[in-house]
């Protein structure tokens, strides 16, 4: 087992020449830039986190007054990128075995990246570790410091980048469902796009594909969940075109994933905790409840509601009458008192939602 104190080098050094805003201090949800990648290496639990810093140096350690971190000063941040790699590797602490190289203009990575990485490294006996979104290559690269040496001995013509591919056979990708890996920010329509993505609190429709892969959810389980997504897309855009305004992208995903522990016992809430483990605790509520449901006849509709009548509506793979289903789930089971007892609970409570919609939008309800 390999030793385990790994560091974060954050690079904050640069112009933002093409941003024409300074980018570790762009706005997001929760602080800016800087702020948000400083905070997130933390709770993963990195301690050794360094900043190097250059232009407008003194508004990031401002900035980050109160995170304990260490600044390293560039004063060659004129030469580029590269020299503030190297300048940050200097001041690595000796017992350091590894660190993530960070580039601050890619502010939105995850813990859930950061820790397949970290895995990935304890257990692998390679030295340099890519994160990797619908097989491309993202950052952070997460490096051992037995390549310190080289990275500092070679010149910047074709930067980090170059040097690490010289050891492209102690290298390993490791796939995650972070699309975040991926976006960096060098132009404002760059930054719009972080912006929308972090706004949305849900992993979107690729990263969903990727999770299911990654989980290794069988193919008719994935097309299942795309049909109810395609039902609760339906139910969705009635009650929204009524003036009703729910959390479109966490409803989508859920139902996108809501079958993602279905071989499993109590599927629902185990994937809820799955899913609220990678750090969508909404989406995770909205999947736990895709089974068994209580309904407030008077309340406002809510995504979990529509959710639980979208997956009520998909037979595997196709849209059913629900009556047909229920009908035939009653059939299937008439010696068991207690599966007639459940399948009526959800029945009724399907019928309750369906009830909602009809006084939303004061006709029928249609879903196909």
């Amino acid at each position: 087992m390999k030793k385990n104190r790994i560091a974060a080098i954050i690079i904050a050094a640069g112009y933002s020449s093409r941003m024409n805003s300074f980018k570790p201090l762009l706005k997001f949800e929760n602080g800016t830039a800087i702020e948000r990648l400083v905070d997130t290496y933390r709770r993963f639990g990195i301690e050794d986190i360094y900043v190097v810093v250059g232009h407008r140096g003194k508004e990031i350690i401002e900035k980050l007054k109160g995170f304990e971190v260490t600044f390293v000063l560039n004063e060659s941040y004129p030469q580029g990128m590269f020299s503030s790699i190297k300048k940050g590797i200097m001041e690595l602490d000796k017992d350091i075995d590894a660190f993530f190289m960070q580039p601050v203009d890619i502010p939105l990575i995850k813990i859930q990246t950061l820790e397949r990485l970290k895995n990935s490294y304890a257990r692998c006996d390679k030295g340099v570790f890519y994160p990797i979104f619908s097989e491309k290559k993202g950052h952070p690269p997460l490096i051992d410091c037995k390549y310190k040496d080289r990275i500092l001995n070679s010149n910047s013509d074709g930067g980090l980048k170059r040097v690490l591919e010289v050891f492209q056979e102690d290298s390993l990708c490791v796939p995650v469902f972070d699309k975040a890996i991926l976006m960096d920010m060098d132009k404002k329509e760059d930054y719009e796009k972080l912006s929308a993505y972090d706004q949305q609190n849900a992993p979107t429709k690729e990263e969903c594909l990727e999770i299911m892969v990654q989980y290794h959810v069988p193919d008719p389980i994935i097309k299942h969940c795309e049909v109810v997504e395609s039902v609760a897309c339906i139910i969705y855009n009635e009650v929204n075109s009524c003036g009703i305004y729910l959390n479109e992208h966490a409803l989508f995903a859920a139902a996108r994933l809501h079958d993602i522990a279905r071989k499993e016992k109590n599927h629902a809430l185990l994937g809820a905790n799955m899913i609220k483990s990678i750090g969508y605790d909404f989406v995770g509520d909205i999947i736990a409840s895709h089974m068994d449901i209580k309904i407030c006849e008077e309340g406002p509709i809510t995504e979990k509601e529509i959710l639980y009548l979208a997956d009520k509506l998909v037979k595997e793979e196709n849209i059913c009458e629900m009556d047909e289903r229920f009908g035939q789930a009653l059939q299937d089971n008439r010696d068991n008192p207690k599966a007639i007892e459940k399948i009526n609970e959800r029945w009724l409570a399907a019928k309750a939602i369906i009830k909602k919609i009809e006084r939303i939008n004061g006709k029928g309800f249609m879903y196909e």
